[in-house]
């Protein structure tokens, strides 16, 4: 027998607002740009989750990436120190990420932080990075960092993983974590 989701009607109401709201969201950028919308704009408004080049990491579950970013998973399977790159406060992106693997709110995500340092379950914070450009960087430059960019921000220099698992179907800002 298969299992069975159970999902009330205002839940199932979220997602068909929050997909609308995606495609609206690549409607308008596509405009604001002077170009018709097409599928590609929706690529261009997904998270890609990165790692150092020299990470064997291919793949990760969607719960593998929350336990890395809540800081219950330090070490890659080779034994090297995970770092996190992330976004500042108030950005999109973070606010995103946050929301649809963590299910948490940049508050939320703040005061878990907190508590988990003042246990001592925490090693160490996520590195807090401006812009992408800087996250991209730092995960070149630090063999052990994951983080997160924008699909149309990844470049040669940082190894994208590939997402497994199912995904909030509720996007946060417009933007949705790309399963590559």
């Amino acid at each position: 027998m298969g299992t069975v989701f159970r999902r009330s009607r205002s839940s199932l109401l979220f997602a068909c607002v929050a997909a609308i709201a995606v495609v609206a969201a690549g409607a308008a950028a596509a405009a604001a740009a002077g170009q018709p919308a097409t599928r590609d704009t929706a690529a261009h408004a997904s998270l890609v989750v990165i790692v150092n080049a020299q990470n064997p990491v291919a793949e990760l579950s969607v719960g593998e990436l929350r336990r890395i970013l809540l800081g219950e998973t330090t070490r890659w399977p080779d034994g090297r120190r995970i770092t996190v790159a992330m976004r500042e406060s108030d950005q999109a992106e973070r606010d995103a990420m946050l929301r649809l693997v963590c299910n948490m709110s940049d508050q939320d995500f703040t005061r878990y932080l907190l508590h988990a340092t003042f246990r001592g379950a925490l090693q160490s914070s996520p590195k807090v990075l401006e812009t992408a450009t800087g996250v991209r960087r730092f995960v070149f430059n630090v063999p052990g960092a994951i983080g997160y960019v924008r699909g149309d921000e990844v470049d040669g220099s940082v190894k994208t993983v590939r997402l497994t698992g199912v995904v909030s179907s509720g996007p946060a800002f417009g933007l949705t974590l790309a399963t590559r």
